[in-house]
């Protein structure tokens, strides 16, 4: 009887060792998903080149962080020389092409809003201003 007592206290133990284990691999698990739900930050959106077609166009790179991405993107261009562009993209494009109207040439001023869905309210953020 005495040995039969051990198996008991020790398949308790067992049992014990089983469900906080299961706890921590739940815990983790639902901090992965978390992460994985939170918004990807739009990191960059810049001009990589012109064209020189009428209209011209540019050519802009967006580079994104971690996590869900955007549901859109709105891209703003405009240039030194009066030249403005507007696009609007999915989430899954990394390269645009936004055509310009007006005189093309200088720096140009990209703005970026990314329209996110956070619990399924949309979320606009303001994401990158920057020059190229």
């Amino acid at each position: 009887m005495v040995g039969g007592g051990k198996r008991v206290e020790r398949s308790e133990t067992m049992r014990r060792w089983r469900s906080w284990f299961a706890l921590g691999i739940g815990l983790a698990a639902l901090g992965a998903a978390i992460v994985g739900a939170r918004p990807a930050r739009l990191r960059s959106a810049r001009v990589t080149c012109l064209s020189g077609s009428n209209p011209p166009c540019a050519s802009i790179a967006l580079t994104y962080g971690p996590g869900a991405r955007p549901q859109c993107v709105v891209i703003d261009v405009s240039g030194a020389h009066g030249a403005t562009g507007s696009a609007t993209v999915g989430s899954d494009q990394e390269f645009i092409e936004v055509p310009l109207a007006g005189k093309a040439g200088g720096p140009y001023r990209v703005a970026a809003t990314a329209v996110y869905r956070v619990g399924g309210v949309p979320v606009m953020r303001h994401e990158v201003s920057g020059r190229s």
